[in-house]
Protein backbone atom coordinates (compact mmCIF):
# COMPACT_ATOMS: atom_id res chain seq x y z
CA UNK A 1 0.00 0.00 0.00
CA UNK A 2 1.59 3.26 -1.11
CA UNK A 3 1.79 6.18 1.27
CA UNK A 4 -0.44 8.88 -0.19
CA UNK A 5 -2.99 11.53 0.60
CA UNK A 6 -4.49 11.88 4.06
CA UNK A 7 -3.60 8.36 5.15
CA UNK A 8 -3.66 4.69 4.23
CA UNK A 9 -6.84 2.77 5.05
CA UNK A 10 -7.43 -0.97 4.76
CA UNK A 11 -11.13 -1.89 4.45
CA UNK A 12 -11.96 -5.45 5.50
CA UNK A 13 -15.48 -6.72 4.79
CA UNK A 14 -16.86 -9.86 3.15
CA UNK A 15 -19.62 -7.83 1.43
CA UNK A 16 -18.34 -6.43 -1.86
CA UNK A 17 -20.98 -3.68 -1.89
CA UNK A 18 -19.76 -2.39 1.48
CA UNK A 19 -16.15 -2.41 0.31
CA UNK A 20 -17.09 -0.52 -2.84
CA UNK A 21 -19.09 2.16 -1.01
CA UNK A 22 -16.39 2.77 1.59
CA UNK A 23 -13.56 2.66 -0.96
CA UNK A 24 -15.27 5.19 -3.20
CA UNK A 25 -16.05 7.50 -0.30
CA UNK A 26 -12.57 7.54 1.25
CA UNK A 27 -10.77 7.68 -2.09
CA UNK A 28 -12.80 10.79 -2.96
CA UNK A 29 -11.85 12.27 0.41
CA UNK A 30 -8.16 11.88 -0.44
CA UNK A 31 -7.19 8.68 1.36
CA UNK A 32 -5.19 5.78 -0.09
CA UNK A 33 -7.41 2.69 0.14
CA UNK A 34 -6.94 -1.07 -0.12
CA UNK A 35 -9.56 -3.79 0.33
CA UNK A 36 -9.70 -7.28 1.73
CA UNK A 37 -12.63 -9.69 1.56
CA UNK A 38 -11.74 -11.61 4.72
CA UNK A 39 -9.45 -12.02 7.69
CA UNK A 40 -6.73 -14.07 5.99
CA UNK A 41 -6.35 -11.58 3.15
CA UNK A 42 -6.36 -8.67 5.59
CA UNK A 43 -3.59 -10.17 7.72
CA UNK A 44 -1.46 -10.79 4.64
CA UNK A 45 -1.90 -7.16 3.55
CA UNK A 46 -1.07 -5.83 7.01
CA UNK A 47 2.12 -7.90 7.09
CA UNK A 48 3.11 -6.85 3.57
CA UNK A 49 2.51 -3.13 3.92
CA UNK A 50 1.21 -1.85 7.22
CA UNK A 51 -1.71 0.59 6.79
CA UNK A 52 -2.34 3.56 9.05
CA UNK A 53 -5.83 2.36 9.91
CA UNK A 54 -8.03 -0.72 9.44
CA UNK A 55 -11.81 -0.68 9.08
CA UNK A 56 -12.70 -4.21 10.13
CA UNK A 57 -16.05 -5.98 9.87
CA UNK A 58 -17.01 -7.94 12.99
CA UNK A 59 -18.94 -10.75 11.25
CA UNK A 60 -17.08 -12.54 8.44
CA UNK A 61 -16.83 -16.19 7.35
CA UNK A 62 -13.61 -17.97 8.22
CA UNK A 63 -11.51 -15.80 10.51
CA UNK A 64 -14.00 -13.33 11.96
CA UNK A 65 -13.31 -9.73 12.85
CA UNK A 66 -12.60 -10.40 16.53
CA UNK A 67 -9.90 -12.97 15.79
CA UNK A 68 -8.51 -10.81 12.99
CA UNK A 69 -8.26 -7.92 15.46
CA UNK A 70 -6.35 -10.13 17.92
CA UNK A 71 -3.86 -11.14 15.23
CA UNK A 72 -3.44 -7.57 13.96
CA UNK A 73 -2.58 -6.53 17.50
CA UNK A 74 0.17 -9.17 17.50
CA UNK A 75 1.77 -8.23 14.17
CA UNK A 76 1.06 -4.48 14.03
CA UNK A 77 0.23 -3.21 17.54
CA UNK A 78 0.36 0.48 16.56
CA UNK A 79 -2.23 0.28 13.78
CA UNK A 80 -5.58 1.89 14.64
CA UNK A 81 -8.54 -0.47 14.14
CA UNK A 82 -12.18 0.59 13.89
CA UNK A 83 -14.74 -2.20 13.94
CA UNK A 84 -17.72 -2.22 11.55
CA UNK A 85 -20.86 -3.87 12.85
CA UNK A 86 -24.54 -4.43 12.20
CA UNK A 87 -26.83 -2.99 14.86
CA UNK A 88 -27.49 -6.41 16.38
CA UNK A 89 -23.76 -6.86 17.00
CA UNK A 90 -23.14 -3.60 18.88
CA UNK A 91 -22.62 -5.47 22.16
CA UNK A 92 -19.92 -7.61 20.57
CA UNK A 93 -18.34 -4.53 18.99
CA UNK A 94 -18.09 -2.90 22.41
CA UNK A 95 -16.21 -5.93 23.66
CA UNK A 96 -13.61 -5.44 20.93
CA UNK A 97 -12.64 -2.12 22.56
CA UNK A 98 -11.16 -4.23 25.36
CA UNK A 99 -9.07 -6.07 22.75
CA UNK A 100 -7.58 -2.86 21.43
CA UNK A 101 -10.05 -1.56 18.85
CA UNK A 102 -10.18 2.23 18.83
CA UNK A 103 -13.88 2.51 18.08
CA UNK A 104 -16.80 0.85 16.29
CA UNK A 105 -19.31 2.09 13.71
CA UNK A 106 -22.66 0.56 12.87
CA UNK A 107 -24.30 -0.09 9.51
CA UNK A 108 -25.92 1.81 7.85
CA UNK A 109 -23.05 4.25 8.12
CA UNK A 110 -23.17 7.69 9.67
CA UNK A 111 -20.41 9.14 7.49
CA UNK A 112 -19.97 12.22 9.67
CA UNK A 113 -19.22 10.06 12.70
CA UNK A 114 -17.15 7.65 10.61
CA UNK A 115 -14.99 10.50 9.28
CA UNK A 116 -14.39 11.73 12.83
CA UNK A 117 -13.42 8.24 13.95
CA UNK A 118 -11.01 7.92 11.02
CA UNK A 119 -9.37 11.25 11.89
CA UNK A 120 -9.00 10.19 15.52
CA UNK A 121 -7.49 6.88 14.42
CA UNK A 122 -4.99 8.56 12.12
CA UNK A 123 -4.08 11.03 14.85
CA UNK A 124 -3.46 8.15 17.24
CA UNK A 125 -1.33 6.20 14.77
CA UNK A 126 0.43 9.28 13.37
CA UNK A 127 -0.57 8.28 9.85
CA UNK A 128 -1.10 10.38 6.76
CA UNK A 129 -0.89 14.13 6.88
CA UNK A 130 -2.62 14.31 10.26
CA UNK A 131 0.07 14.88 12.85
CA UNK A 132 -1.04 13.92 16.34
CA UNK A 133 -0.75 16.39 19.17
CA UNK A 134 1.17 15.13 22.22
CA UNK A 135 -1.02 13.12 24.58
CA UNK A 136 -0.75 13.25 28.37
CA UNK A 137 -3.14 10.43 29.20
CA UNK A 138 -5.81 13.00 30.16
CA UNK A 139 -8.06 13.25 27.09
CA UNK A 140 -9.80 16.41 28.33
CA UNK A 141 -6.56 18.28 29.02
CA UNK A 142 -5.26 17.18 25.61
CA UNK A 143 -8.44 18.50 23.97
CA UNK A 144 -8.08 21.85 25.73
CA UNK A 145 -4.43 22.09 24.70
CA UNK A 146 -5.23 21.21 21.07
CA UNK A 147 -7.95 23.88 20.96
CA UNK A 148 -5.81 26.61 22.50
CA UNK A 149 -2.93 25.80 20.13
CA UNK A 150 -5.30 25.86 17.14
CA UNK A 151 -6.87 29.18 18.17
CA UNK A 152 -3.40 30.71 18.41
CA UNK A 153 -2.97 30.00 14.70
CA UNK A 154 -6.30 31.62 13.75
CA UNK A 155 -6.59 35.03 12.15
CA UNK A 156 -7.73 37.90 14.37
CA UNK A 157 -11.19 37.84 12.76
CA UNK A 158 -11.51 34.06 13.23
CA UNK A 159 -10.54 34.30 16.90
CA UNK A 160 -13.22 36.92 17.44
CA UNK A 161 -15.77 34.86 15.48
CA UNK A 162 -15.37 31.34 16.90
CA UNK A 163 -11.94 31.00 18.50
CA UNK A 164 -12.64 32.69 21.82
CA UNK A 165 -15.95 30.87 22.23
CA UNK A 166 -14.25 27.55 21.42
CA UNK A 167 -11.60 28.20 24.08
CA UNK A 168 -14.27 29.10 26.62
CA UNK A 169 -16.30 25.97 25.85
CA UNK A 170 -13.37 23.56 26.00
CA UNK A 171 -12.01 25.11 29.19
CA UNK A 172 -15.41 24.74 30.84
CA UNK A 173 -15.66 21.10 29.70
CA UNK A 174 -12.11 20.28 30.87
CA UNK A 175 -12.69 21.89 34.28
CA UNK A 176 -15.93 19.95 34.70
CA UNK A 177 -14.13 16.74 33.76
CA UNK A 178 -11.39 17.34 36.33
CA UNK A 179 -14.11 17.52 38.97
CA UNK A 180 -15.83 14.39 37.74
CA UNK A 181 -18.67 16.29 36.12
CA UNK A 182 -17.93 15.80 32.43
CA UNK A 183 -21.02 15.21 30.31
CA UNK A 184 -22.11 14.91 26.71
CA UNK A 185 -23.70 18.38 26.77
CA UNK A 186 -20.39 20.12 27.45
CA UNK A 187 -18.68 18.06 24.79
CA UNK A 188 -21.53 18.73 22.38
CA UNK A 189 -21.02 22.48 22.74
CA UNK A 190 -17.35 22.08 21.83
CA UNK A 191 -18.33 19.88 18.88
CA UNK A 192 -20.89 22.44 17.64
CA UNK A 193 -18.44 25.34 17.85
CA UNK A 194 -15.77 23.29 16.11
CA UNK A 195 -18.20 22.46 13.32
CA UNK A 196 -19.05 26.15 12.92
CA UNK A 197 -15.36 27.07 12.87
CA UNK A 198 -14.76 24.50 10.14
CA UNK A 199 -17.79 25.60 8.10
CA UNK A 200 -16.75 29.26 8.32
CA UNK A 201 -13.17 28.29 7.41
CA UNK A 202 -11.97 29.82 10.68
CA UNK A 203 -10.12 26.57 11.34
CA UNK A 204 -8.83 24.31 8.57
CA UNK A 205 -6.22 21.77 7.58
CA UNK A 206 -3.93 20.04 10.04
CA UNK A 207 -5.00 22.20 13.00
CA UNK A 208 -8.64 21.25 12.45
CA UNK A 209 -7.70 17.56 12.13
CA UNK A 210 -5.71 17.64 15.37
CA UNK A 211 -8.59 19.18 17.30
CA UNK A 212 -11.06 16.71 15.77
CA UNK A 213 -8.81 13.84 16.80
CA UNK A 214 -8.51 15.18 20.37
CA UNK A 215 -12.28 15.68 20.49
CA UNK A 216 -12.87 12.08 19.46
CA UNK A 217 -10.49 10.85 22.20
CA UNK A 218 -12.41 12.92 24.76
CA UNK A 219 -15.63 11.39 23.46
CA UNK A 220 -14.15 7.92 23.89
CA UNK A 221 -13.07 8.85 27.43
CA UNK A 222 -16.61 9.96 28.23
CA UNK A 223 -18.04 6.70 26.85
CA UNK A 224 -15.70 4.56 28.92
CA UNK A 225 -16.21 6.63 32.05
CA UNK A 226 -12.52 7.50 32.42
Amino acid sequence: MASAGLGRILIVDDEQSVREVLSEYFTEQGYSVENAGGGEEALALVQRSTPDLVLLDVRMPGIDGVETLRRIREIAPDVSVIMVTANEDVGLARETLKLGALDYVAKPFDFVYLERAIMAGLAQSGGGSVSAAPTSGDAWRDLALAVFQAVRAMSIAARASTGARLEEAVLSAACAASGGGADATALGRVDLLLSLAAELRDLTGAELSRVQGALERARQSLRSGR
